[in-house]
């Protein structure tokens, strides 16, 4: 049995802590406010703690603070309701134990105090320098985001690669920035590449840098990014569209740290932190042969999953409010609310685009609006994607009739057993062509329009040939 401390000034998660630690065979030690708390802690020396952040008569990181000075070993968890970022960075600057978001889950309870009771108790982690950038991405209080801040306070004082992953549109660059910014060298520079808005044959003298002469139109010398980032921080947005031939020299440069620039023998020291983001599964890249294995491992020491905004449900009016005010300051209008049913119809919308179309879709509406409040006749979104069970019924009669016809004469088609793969290379080498015709042979566009990565698309046009 063990005594653990629990401060929070409502009532009922008092009680309810008193009864589930009662029941785990631990006896609760139930106070108010933060003062309450420290006094605990110097009379009967509890074994865990676990304080809210806003509390009346003595907030839970001032105590906090002050308990550590008292026992610095004593595992404290903090909870909130109402976390950002920069509570988050205080809380585990300060040797908090964990992180909590409210509403408590019981399970989340009982497997914190097994790591509390039984593991090192002194905190070794430093933490991130944050403050308040405003960053739409950054602001959250759903478990999703608290998540997320948790594991970014967790990467501040270090300069490990980072893998960060995430639909479109959730805010990829904006924590890359903010691990940056938070981190050991966020005065130095922060270098950004989309790797997929480069042409293949402009690439690589992107990356490294080029001499004069070394390649046609080369006519100066260039400074590529990789030098470009000098000792700060190297974002690569987009890594996995990196053509094979050059991930391979990516590999190299992050093992010797080095690199030389086309046309040049000389080597340039690489200090640079590396921060790379992808918005499909690398894992499903390496798998397909896209994307090198041993690359993928070196680049994610460490990684970062941001949410999508249809797992951030109790974070879309605080997203709606800040896209409001900026789109206010932006167009210069004094919109002061959005209608309740607008509000509702919001909450129901899948969001493909994340974060980033919610920015937009209060941006246009806010242009729409003609009064002081936006209305239903003033949102803008688009159509709902079918889901894929519902693919439009004349065309899966149509594909039903002809797989009958081919399967009932499998040597038309390369015989038995051969049939599957022989029609569905061919049925995807003809979706490509079609898709190209329609960009104009734009290999980026073609990929973005199909759904697939460029490096697919390549591998797939370069076997047909």
């Amino acid at each position: 049995m063990s005594r653990i401390l629990v401060a929070d000034d409502e009532r009922g998660i008092c009680e309810a802590f008193g009864a589930f630690l009662t029941g785990e065979g631990h006896e609760p030690l139930l106070v108010s406010n933060g003062k309450q708390a420290v006094q605990m802690v110097r009379d009967e020396t509890p074994a865990v703690a676990f304080i809210d952040i806003q509390m009346p008569g003595g907030d839970g990181l001032t105590a906090l603070e002050e308990i550590k000075g008292i026992a610095p070993d004593l595992p404290v968890i903090i909870m909130t309701a109402f976390g950002t970022l920069e509570s988050a960075r205080r809380a585990i600057d300060l040797g908090a134990f964990d992180y909590l978001g409210k509403p408590v889950e019981l399970d989340q309870v009982r497997e914190l105090l097994k790591r509390a009771l039984h593991k090192p108790r002194k905190s070794s982690v430093a933490a991130i320098e944050a403050g308040g950038d405003g960053d739409a991405s950054l602001l959250g209080q759903s478990a999703a985001m608290q998540t997320l801040f948790k594991k970014m306070a967790l990467l501040g004082n270090n300069d490990l690669a980072i893998l960060i992953t995430g639909e479109s549109g959730v805010g990829k660059e904006l924590v890359a920035k903010a691990v940056h910014k938070f981190g050991p060298n966020s005065e130095q520079p922060f270098i950004a590449v989309n790797c997929a808005a480069i042409p293949d044959t402009l690439i690589e003298a992107e990356l490294f840098g080029s001499e004069a002469g070394a390649f046609t139109d080369a006519k100066n010398k260039r400074v590529g990014r990789f030098e470009a980032a000098g000792t700060g921080t190297l974002f690569l947005d987009e890594v996995a569209e990196i053509p094979l031939h050059l991930q391979s020299k990516l590999l190299r440069v992050l093992q010797e740290h080095s690199f030389e620039r086309l046309g040049s023998v000389t080597s340039i020291a690489f200090t640079a932190r590396i921060v790379a983001a992808s918005n499909r599964s690398l894992e499903d890249e390496v798998e397909a042969g896209n994307f090198r294995e041993d690359l993928y491992h070196r680049l994610n020491l460490a990684s970062l999953r941001v949410p999508a905004l249809r797992d951030r449900e109790h974070d879309l009016e605080l997203l709606m409010g800040h896209f409001l005010h900026q789109a206010n300051r932006e167009i210069g209008k004094q919109i002061h609310g959005i209608e309740a049913d607008v509000v509702s119809r919001l909450k129901t919308y899948s969001w493909p685009g994340n974060v980033r179309e919610l920015e937009h879709c209060v941006k246009r509406a806010v242009l729409a609006a003609r009064g002081t409040t936006i209305t239903l006749h003033d949102l803008d979104l688009a159509e709902e994607r079918p889901a894929h069970s519902s693919v439009h019924a004349g065309l899966r009669q149509s594909l039903r009739v002809q797989a009958r016809e081919i399967v009932a004469d499998p040597d038309r088609y390369g015989g038995s057993g051969f049939v599957y793969q022989h029609l569905m290379d061919a049925a995807g080498l003809e979706i490509i062509h079609a898709a190209l015709a329609l960009t104009k042979g734009n290999q980026v566009a073609a990929a973005k329009l199909l759904g697939i990565n460029r490096s697919t698309l390549r591998k797939k046009l370069s076997e047909a040939d």
